[in-house]
């Protein structure tokens, strides 16, 4: 939104690649203030240690970047930042804690047929995403009545 236009183009699985791979097109950036350029590229690092790790870094950088832009002077993402590039912390963060499971009884789950019925257009469907190697991803969705 910076510059009025997407920084990737092409086909969803090419803008998906580009977002996940390529690098920022700072090129595109050449009107915005190199301050917030800067801080523009550190949100957007792909290696997650080379970002800001909380909300409360980011604030803190905020003055920072505001002061630069005032004064029209260039900064560096490692005059706002902690952490310097070089040093990843991939690995280190803590994921995240899970409630307890809790645990069904095969007992007291209802007796049904053995048969599988109504559903041969969406096991057909399945089956036929499953074989083919250009299928990544299969939602469903339902709608309550």
């Amino acid at each position: 939104m910076l510059t009025g236009k997407t920084p990737f183009r092409g086909t969803p699985s090419e803008v998906m690649h580009q977002h996940q791979h390529a690098l920022l097109p700072v090129e595109q950036l050449r009107d915005v203030p190199k301050p917030v350029a800067a801080l523009l590229e550190a949100l957007l690092e792909k290696d997650p240690a080379r970002r800001f790790q909380n909300p409360a870094d980011l604030l803190k950088a905020i003055p920072t970047i505001t002061r630069a832009v005032d004064a029209r002077r260039r900064i560096t993402r490692q005059s706002f930042q902690k952490t310097p590039p070089s040093a990843s912390r991939i690995g280190t963060r803590k994921p995240p804690t899970r409630p307890a499971r809790k645990k069904i009884s095969i007992a007291r789950l209802p007796v049904t047929g053995s048969d599988v019925f109504g559903r041969e257009e969406d096991i057909a469907f399945l089956d036929g995403a499953w074989a083919n190697k250009d299928v990544n991803v299969v939602t469903f969705y339902g709608i309550n009545r």
